[in-house]
């Protein structure tokens, strides 16, 4: 099964991820191809992760969606 994670922060050499069952993970900031952001959804490949844009376009595109009105 492949898991997303989404960066909760980066500390030092360190990414701190959420697990989609709430679970928190540390993933050493090498093992991350690419650039990468707090609120971007990792993806396994191997021994690897990577952003994968369109979960993380996706993703924000909701958060907008659900606090657009808030600040009306």
């Amino acid at each position: 099964m492949n898991y997303r994670y989404i960066i909760d922060r980066i500390e030092g050499d360190y990414v701190i991820v959420e697990k989609e069952n709430g679970d928190m993970f540390r993933i050493i900031a090498e093992a991350i191809k690419g650039d990468f952001k707090e609120g971007d959804i990792l993806v396994q490949e191997n021994q690897f992760f990577k952003v994968d844009e369109k979960l993380t376009q996706h993703r924000n595109e909701e958060i907008y969606k659900k606090t657009e009105d808030m600040w009306q």
